[in-house]
């Protein structure tokens, strides 16, 4: 009997065993490539967004022509027409923040109302919300901060052996990767795609961990591309990429080459990158001379505080490693947003280019009300005081942080 039971214990030692080694037995090996030939690679793709870049940029100057003529022959008391600019950083789930504000923003009327957004751009959990900011309809805004307010327990999984080295992440996303899919159905792919013609841009910055660099898609192009080839998968997936934190979540594969959160290489997406001659004033004076630029005006939703919360650090490296992100990211988005600030001082006095720059973010002193990650009661609070500062055109601050 002693023996019946020993070899039983053995057989499941041997199961459990053999279970965890199928579990972190090694990903496929992505095939090697030379330097040289990742170098050509890299230089190739390079040009191919130079030259789309280019090509955004002269839709983006028709669209203002169209404007200008617009407004010219409006009988309105408005005759200055705008161009608006959204920019949504990342955050992870303090996105409900900038959801909320969304739908707070709604209820403003006057100068400082919801515009519809000429550009919107969005990083990480940005990138999750600016598809249903650039359609820009109540039910579209609505849809994306229900999905804030409603976080599931399978967004996130922690397998086993979740530390074991050949794993993709520490966490797997099966309820998010659902419900982004499910968001990004094909009527919304259809809406963003008929919006190809209008000159509006909607872009999500990603980075490129093969070639070491950002890499900002156009969702318009990818959304209209993802529906010829029949692929709905595509969109959700460069938003997925864009939210993937290196070593947390999933990196995803892309066109063959690995991409993470685009908060790595640039937290707000702003046309900081461009030279000084390929942005919308120079351009627009080099086609336009002596015609004024419309009013520009720039709404950054930052998903985060200023001054991240104070904490005791545990010194443990995944405690620190993940502190040490977070403040690396937030004290990189403050700066872009100094050198935001000045670029708009830049198109003023050599452009004569009337640029506006505004910013909200959460208060530094918003205490989360429970500790964790996509906590509901800590979703809720940020979507509801996102929801009363983005109705309250105060909130918005016209300095540099």
């Amino acid at each position: 009997m002693q023996k019946l039971v020993i070899n039983s214990v053995l057989r499941v030692a041997f199961l459990v065993a053999g279970t965890i080694l199928i579990g972190c037995s090694p990903p496929a090996m992505r095939p090697d490539r030379t330097l040289q030939d990742l170098v050509a690679a890299r230089q190739a793709d390079d040009r191919a967004r130079a030259d789309q870049s280019q090509q955004f940029m002269q839709g983006l100057l028709a669209r203002v022509g169209t404007k200008i003529d617009a407004a010219a022959k409006s009988a309105s008391a408005r005759t200055q027409p705008t161009i608006d600019i959204l920019v949504i950083s990342g955050g992870g789930d303090w996105g409900a923040f900038g959801a909320g504000v969304l739908k707070g923003w709604g209820r403003v009327t006057g100068e400082f109302a919801r515009p519809h957004f000429d550009v919107v751009t969005g990083v990480s959990t940005g990138a999750l919300i600016a598809p249903f900011a650039f359609l820009g309809d109540e039910a579209s805004i609505e849809r994306i901060v229900q999905m804030y307010r409603n976080p599931q327990a399978d967004w996130t999984e922690r397998g086993f052996v979740f530390f074991w080295p050949s794993n993709p992440s520490f966490y797997a996303l099966p309820g998010l990767e659902r419900e982004v899919r499910k968001a990004m159905d094909r009527p919304m792919l259809e809406r963003i795609a008929a919006e190809d013609a209008t000159g509006r841009g909607l872009i999500v910055n990603t980075t490129n961990v093969d070639f070491g660099n950002m890499h900002a898609w156009n969702i318009i192009a990818e959304a209209k591309m993802a529906l010829a080839r029949n692929d709905p998968e595509r969109v959700p997936r460069l938003l997925l990429a864009s939210a993937g934190i290196p070593g947390f979540f999933p990196a995803r594969d892309i066109d063959h080459y690995l991409y993470v959160d685009g908060a790595i290489t640039g937290n707000i997406l702003y046309g900081g990158g461009m030279g000084e001659s390929a942005t919308l004033p120079a351009l627009w004076q080099a086609q336009h001379p002596g015609v004024p630029l419309p009013l520009m005006r720039y709404w950054v939703i930052f998903n985060n505080q200023f001054r991240f919360p104070p904490q005791v650090t545990q010194a443990r490296w995944p405690e620190i490693m993940g502190r040490a992100m977070i403040m690396s990211t937030q004290t990189s988005t403050v700066s872009a947003m100094r050198h935001l600030f000045a670029q708009a001082e830049l198109a003023r006095l050599k452009y004569q280019a009337d640029t506006q720059v505004r910013v909200i973010a959460v208060p530094d002193t918003w205490v989360p009300p429970s500790p964790g990650q996509f906590q509901k009661d800590v979703m809720n609070a940020l979507a509801d005081m996102g929801e009363q500062m983005g109705a309250d055109p105060a909130s918005w601050r016209a300095e540099a942080p």
